[in-house]
């Protein structure tokens, strides 16, 4: 069946004429005729019965007008929409955030950005601190929110969000539950969750126990919820930043403190400068509104 002889039938329908259907789509009305009759012999069942000039619908032609005017609104409706996809050109904008950062900044960000732009996507991937700036430097994201471990590169725009303070989850079911805080000294004796990819455990390892002064015991875990497990199971002490609370019920959140100061950590959002993507700017100034009203007193220390 050819969707042209449905749509010839419709026309002849709607129009109540041969003639008139014939003119609309600039074809002879005899033409229109052989197409309607080949359109029945498809089917094997009559549509029109025909009296002189004038015709009427059988019930089985009554029955394929109403449906087959569903059939063809939703056709034109598919048609119109793939135009429209293929046509538009899509907003994209890719970000990648630190896989144990568990503040809610990110998500107001891309609410506030979303709602601005509906038509816009932003697509969010995490990872180890080496795996965003290498997303970073290979073009595998267009900004990454990360803490700040080398010095600032001129090729990058480096905007500064916060002062985070660093805090680490416990298992509310252990010893630590009962602490209003854990000094660097204290956790050094506890094993550490880290969360991190196979190729990256080593590196991160070496990060905590060299540069900030965990232990020598480590957990890895490949995802934020897979490290939470570890702690709701009493296994180690898990190292984060961030706002907000612990698991109710299962986790606790401690202050980590160095000379009984609460250790901070400095996070940027990072972006190559000849990174075409106009909703940069933009974005990275959403996201800095965001940490500024976590951070208000961390935020301006830059």
């Amino acid at each position: 069946m050819l969707l042209r002889q449905m749509r010839y039938f419709m026309e002849v329908v709607d129009r109540g004429s041969f003639t008139q259907a014939a003119e609309a789509c600039f074809i002879s009305q005899s033409a229109i005729s052989q197409q309607i009759k080949a359109l029945e012999e498809e089917l094997g069942a009559q549509l029109l019965l025909r009296e002189g000039r004038r015709f009427s619908l059988t019930p089985a032609g009554e029955y394929f007008y109403r449906q087959g005017k569903v059939v063809l609104e939703e056709l034109d409706r598919v048609c119109r929409e793939t135009h429209h996809r293929a046509s538009r050109t899509e907003r994209l904008l890719r970000v990648a955030y630190p896989g144990n950062y568990a503040g809610q900044e990110l998500h107001r960000a891309v609410a506030a950005f979303s709602a601005r732009y509906p038509g816009a996507v932003v697509q969010t991937v995490s990872g180890t601190h080496e795996e965003l700036y290498d997303l970073l430097r290979f073009d595998g994201a267009d900004l990454v929110i990360n803490d700040q471990r080398r010095a600032f590169s001129q090729v990058y725009v480096n905007l500064h969000l916060a002062y985070c303070p660093c805090f680490v989850e416990v298992s509310a079911q252990g010893g630590l539950a009962q602490r209003t805080s854990l000094s660097l000294q204290e956790a050094r004796g506890y094993p550490c969750v880290l969360v991190a990819s196979p190729g990256q455990q080593e590196h991160e390892k070496g990060y905590y126990r060299d540069t900030l002064g965990f232990g020598s015991r480590y957990l890895f875990a490949p995802t934020l919820e897979a490290a939470r497990l570890l702690v709701s199971g009493n296994r180690g002490i898990f190292p984060l930043e961030g706002g907000g609370d612990g698991e109710e019920g299962t986790i606790r959140r401690l202050p980590l403190t160095r000379d009984g100061e609460q250790i901070r950590r400095r996070y940027c959002a990072f972006w190559r400068k000849d990174n075409g993507n106009q909703d940069l700017p933009l974005f990275g100034e959403i996201l800095r509104e965001q940490f500024l009203l976590s951070f208000p007193e961390e935020t301006v220390q830059s």
